[in-house]
């Protein structure tokens, strides 16, 4: 049996879907210790593995990451990326790499896995470390002479005008507009004793892992020519039933005629603003019923007699009563709703966002609306129009039937 020392990000569309994948290594005999954010900690030991907490400087501990890191705020895009990589991964790194060492001093890991936010435990396993592996818990951003820069949102083609934009735009992306945060990295690497990357950033850090897994399939991403032998699909993490919930009083109106439409903003662009408000105000006069989550109780006020409002619902329990979702583009609640056919309207534009509401546009699955912030008018158009087209639908049950054949935890335990 091996040993594991897993590093994953202390945000809950990180650890939600590494949680399960935990869980079948120590189901199949292996040793893990886990380090991630303290406020994870009964979470952790629940999968049978030992935690470790990160350094205070790198836990929010609870804390709205826009909080924790009130720069990021005011950021979008590539700038936004920039931000992260530097100040999230990159600064944290030697104080990481210490909180690694500690641990293996103790626990002679095998194998070190880590989500790609994970700089210091890729760059410890290069210091003389155990091979590295990556858990890809994103829209991949491997580079590809077959897409654009990742952070961009623009849709891939193989047609000789978007081949030669993404050769223009990768060159001024990655070796001009990002060439400080590759010597931003380096700076950090020399420090640590390593040679430069092996390139770009982006393309850099990719070279690292042994391994990559990728928790979505073919169906839902792009397709690349160059893609690396190292990658492997595993297929979406899939919420286990939670039997303890108890139903909100409301439950039977979701088996009334009318379409069920599910908004929600996911764990960390909680703005309601964004697209909570905006979707009540287009739907409140149309035959639907809206299921507005995470919303605190009086958080909105008195609400239009179609919505109903929960901090939290599990999506196993409620998703196959839902018609359409309105999402802001969270990664693991779009793979859900299309794991159970569930066609989508996304407006999101920070962190991975532009590039969840890109796929599903490319996938046919949905509707892109290219806002963070959309008018009402353009949220209560976009759902009519899924609504009435059978081709969102039927996009989303292909994607469906591809996430049906895949095993997320067993494939990522093999």
């Amino acid at each position: 049996m091996a040993r594991f020392l897993i590093n994953i990000s202390p945000y809950p569309g990180h650890i939600a879907p590494s949680t399960p994948i935990v869980r079948k290594l120590i189901e199949r005999g292996h040793e893990v210790v886990w380090i991630t954010g303290r406020q994870y900690r009964e979470k952790v030991k629940a999968t049978g593995a030992r935690f470790h907490p990160l350094p205070k400087q790198s836990d929010p501990n609870g804390m709205e990451v826009y909080d924790f890191y009130p720069e990021l705020r005011e950021l979008k895009g590539l700038a936004q990326i920039k931000f992260w990589i530097k100040h999230v991964c990159l600064d944290a790194c030697s104080r990481d790499i210490e909180a690694i060492d500690t641990i293996l001093r103790g626990f002679p890991a095998d194998v070190l896995v880590g989500d790609p936010m994970a700089f210091a435990l890729a760059f410890r396993s290069q210091m003389g470390g155990p091979p590295n592996a990556c858990i890809s818990l994103l829209p991949l951003s491997l580079p590809s002479r077959d897409t654009a820069p990742w952070g961009l949102g623009f849709l891939p083609g193989n047609n000789l005008t978007t081949k030669t934009r993404n050769r223009l735009l990768n060159f001024l992306t990655y070796r001009v507009l990002l060439r400080e945060l590759t010597a931003y990295t380096n700076n950090v690497r020399r420090e640590l004793g390593l040679k430069p990357l092996d390139g770009p950033c982006f393309e850099g850090m990719w070279k690292i892992p042994s391994l990559i897994i990728h928790i979505s399939t073919p169906a839902f991403e792009y397709p690349r020519s160059d893609q690396s032998e190292h990658l492997h699909f595993i297929g979406p993490i899939l919420p286990e039933p939670n039997r303890a919930f108890e139903l909100p009083d409301w439950w039977s109106d979701l088996n009334d005629s009318q379409p069920v439409v599910l908004v929600n903003q996911g764990t960390l662009a909680t703005n309601l603003d964004d697209l909570i408000v905006p979707t009540i105000a287009g739907l409140e006069d149309q035959q639907v019923l809206v299921v507005a989550v995470p919303v605190k109780e009086g958080q909105l006020g008195e609400l239009p007699a179609n919505v109903r409002a929960e901090p939290f619902i599990p999506f196993g329990h409620l998703l196959p009563h839902v018609d359409v979702m309105v999402t802001n583009g969270g990664y693991g609640g779009t793979q859900l709703a299309l794991a159970q056919g569930i066609p989508l309207v996304v407006a999101g534009e920070a962190e991975d966002k532009m590039e969840v509401a890109a796929r599903v546009e490319w996938a046919g699955a949905g509707i892109n609306l290219r806002k963070q912030r959309p008018s009402p008018e353009k949220v209560r158009d976009a759902v009519k129009e899924v609504l009435v087209n059978p081709v969102y639908r039927e996009n989303a049950k292909r994607i469906q039937s591809d996430f049906a054949k895949y095993d997320a935890p067993t494939r990522a335990a093999e």
